[in-house]
């Protein structure tokens, strides 16, 4: 396993789009460019509608696939699409269930739920078999997943070892912060929740979406706050894709999910690319370095003044990041 620590460090030829510039290219090519995209959905095992975008082109021999994290929406991703879109790859990102533009379990689309973690990795496992695959003959397969979307990415590639040629795991949720609980209290905890009819309401210390209380002064997601106004934005204008605390169900199911994910990496032939975010307060970075010491071609980046979300930070950060992914897609 081969380690860097990342603080303020930039690297020459970047894709990436500068925050001083954001404001111009959101709205004039950004966000054009993600309407642009194919809008389809598909039907998964459960019958909920399941939404998806794909930007291709015939003389694209390659495919990335971008799984976002929990409660984000692909529209979210719109500037890293933008940043992809001349480097030869089909893109094609998900709406997980219950998020986006996505059909919900509960009546009350805020709450985060999931009946099992696994549904996640059913859902993506279809998504690429009836959806992407059909379009992609031929392509090698390319993986950026973010938090709760590394550990559905994790355990899809414990299932299909060699299926991604590479992938990019950033700030994996393979261990999630459960203070002030420890995680095995908080474990036990959503456990007797969910067995007392609890499941389904919002988990200890989570609600709604507030958006007066939604400040980039009191966010711990990036340190860029064109971006963080930027998301922010889309959640006001479009209020249906707003997803906020977790419920206990979601909570249960996902600590039970993470509670071995390390030891999936040995199963895992696909070369790995770890993003670790020095200042995270929503996941921990323990079974992140255990993953990494179980996987023989993982190698792991520490971005030490970086929020949860790396690749919504500053320019810093976020420049260092996509460079990074962009050499380790042309090994």
């Amino acid at each position: 396993m081969k380690i860097f620590i990342l603080s303020f460090f930039v690297l020459a030829q970047a894709f990436a789009v500068p925050e001083a510039d954001f404001e111009v290219l959101w709205p004039s090519a950004i966000v054009p460019h993600m309407e642009s995209g194919k809008q389809a959905s598909f039907t998964n095992a459960q019958g909920m509608n399941l939404n998806f975008y794909s930007f291709t082109k015939p003389e694209n021999k390659k495919t990335l696939i971008i799984l976002p994290g929990r409660s984000e929406a692909a529209i979210k991703y719109a500037e890293l699409i933008y940043d992809f879109k001349d480097l030869g790859f089909n893109i094609f990102i998900i709406d997980h269930q219950s998020q986006g533009f996505s059909d919900r379990k509960l009546k009350n689309s805020q709450k985060g739920y999931v009946l099992n973690f696994n549904d996640y990795v059913r859902d993506l496992t279809q998504w690429i078999d009836e959806e992407v695959k059909p379009q992609a003959k031929g392509h090698e397969f390319f993986l950026i997943a973010h938090s709760m979307g590394g550990t559905i990415g994790t355990l899809y590639m414990a299932q299909n070892p060699s299926f991604f040629k590479r992938a990019v795991l950033s700030a994996p949720m393979l261990e999630i912060e459960t203070k002030p609980y420890s995680e095995r209290v908080a474990r036990w905890y959503s456990s007797l929740l969910v067995k007392i009819g609890k499941a389904t309401s919002y988990a200890p210390g989570r609600g709604g979406y507030n958006a007066e209380e939604d400040t980039f002064e009191a966010n711990e997601v990036t340190h860029s706050p064109v971006r963080f106004e930027a998301s922010k934005a889309q959640l006001l204008a479009q209020p249906e894709i707003i997803v906020a605390g977790a419920t206990s169900r979601w909570v249960y199911t996902s600590l039970k999910a993470t509670q071995y994910i390390d030891q999936k990496a040995s199963l895992i032939q696909t070369p790995v690319l770890m993003f670790q975010a020095g200042i995270d307060t929503y996941v921990k970075p323990s079974r992140q370095i255990k993953f990494c010491d179980n996987h023989p071609q993982c190698t792991r980046l520490e971005f030490g003044n970086a929020f949860h979300e790396i690749l919504m930070e500053t320019d810093t950060v976020r420049t260092a990041a996509l460079t990074a992914i962009k050499e380790f897609f042309r090994r």
